[in-house]
C-alpha cells in the first residue's frame, strides 16, 4: 500500500503538472453533464452561466431561477471556502488530499441525487433538480479555490480561453526567443495537456450520459478519490 501511495504521490501530488490535467479533465466532464442533463446550466463556467442567464430572461423565462440559484451557491460556496482556507493557510498547512475528497463527496452526492431521480423529467423548477445542481455547483466551487489559493502557481483548470492565449503566447515566444525555447517548449507541452484533457473530459461525459446518465458522473468521482489518496496528509501548500 506504502508503495502504491508513493507511485501515485509522484504523478498526482498537488505540485506536479499532472494534477491540473486531471482536474481540469473533472471540470468540463462535470459541466458537460450539467449542461446536457440541468437545463443547460453550468456548475464550473459561471461565464457561461451568466450568458444563458440573460439569454433566458426573454426567451425562456422559467429556467431563469435556476441560474439565479446556480450563482448564489457559487458565490456562497466560494466565500465559506475562502474564509476556511485563510485560517488554514495561516496554520502554515492545508490538507489538500481533504479538499479534493470534499469535492468528490459533493459529486457523488450530485451523482446519487440526480441518478436516482433524474431531474430532466422533473423540470427546471422541482427541487430535486436545485438540489443536483447546488452538490455540483459547491464541488466546482471548491475546485476553483483549490486552484486559486492552493495551486495558483499551476494554470488554471476551468479557464481555457485564458489557457488557449497562453498556448498561443508560448508557440510565438519559441519562435522569436530562439534562446528561451526550451522553456516555451515546456509551457507548450503542458498546456497542451491541460487543454487536451479538458477536451477528453468533455468528450467522455458527452459520450456516458447518452448511455448510463448521471451514473457517468463516478468518473470524476473517481478521479478525485484518487487524487486525494496521492497527497501528504497533511499537504503543505504549494506556493506561488
Amino acid at each position: 500500500m506504502a508503495g502504491l501511495h508513493r507511485s501515485l504521490s509522484s504523478l498526482l501530488h498537488h505540485e506536479r503538472l499532472y494534477a491540473p490535467v486531471f482536474l481540469a479533465f473533472c471540470a468540463c466532464f462535470v459541466d458537460v453533464i450539467c449542461l446536457i442533463g440541468l437545463f443547460q446550466t453550468f456548475s464550473a463556467f459561471i461565464t457561461g452561466t451568466l450568458v444563458i442567464l440573460f439569454v433566458e430572461v426573454f426567451h425562456r423565462a422559467e429556467h431563469v431561477l435556476l441560474k439565479v440559484f446556480v450563482l448564489c451557491v457559487f458565490f456562497l460556496s466560494t466565500f465559506c471556502m475562502y474564509r476556511v482556507m485563510t485560517v488554514l493557510l495561516r496554520k502554515g498547512h492545508m490538507p489538500v488530499g481533504y479538499l479534493f475528497a470534499l469535492e468528490s463527496f459533493l459529486l457523488a452526492v450530485f451523482m446519487v441525487v440526480a441518478g436516482l431521480l433524474d431531474p430532466r423529467g422533473l423540470g427546471p423548477s422541482h427541487p430535486v433538480t436545485f438540489v443536483a445542481i447546488g452538490f455540483a455547483t459547491a464541488a466546482m466551487a471548491v475546485q476553483n479555490m483549490i486552484m486559486l489559493t492552493m495551486l495558483k502557481r499551476h494554470v488554471p483548470t476551468t479557464f481555457m480561453t485564458g489557457n488557449t492565449l497562453r498556448l498561443v503566447i508560448g508557440i510565438a515566444d519559441y519562435f522569436d526567443h530562439p534562446e528561451a525555447r526550451e522553456e516555451a517548449r515546456h509551457r507548450i507541452s503542458h498546456q497542451v495537456q491541460v487543454i487536451s484533457a479538458f477536451a477528453a473530459g468533455g468528450l467522455l461525459a458527452s459520450f456516458l450520459m447518452a448511455v448510463i446518465g448521471f451514473w457517468s458522473l463516478i468518473v470524476p468521482v473517481t478521479v478525485l478519490i484518487v487524487l486525494a489518496l496521492s497527497q501528504d496528509r497533511p499537504a503543505t501548500p504549494a506556493t506561488a
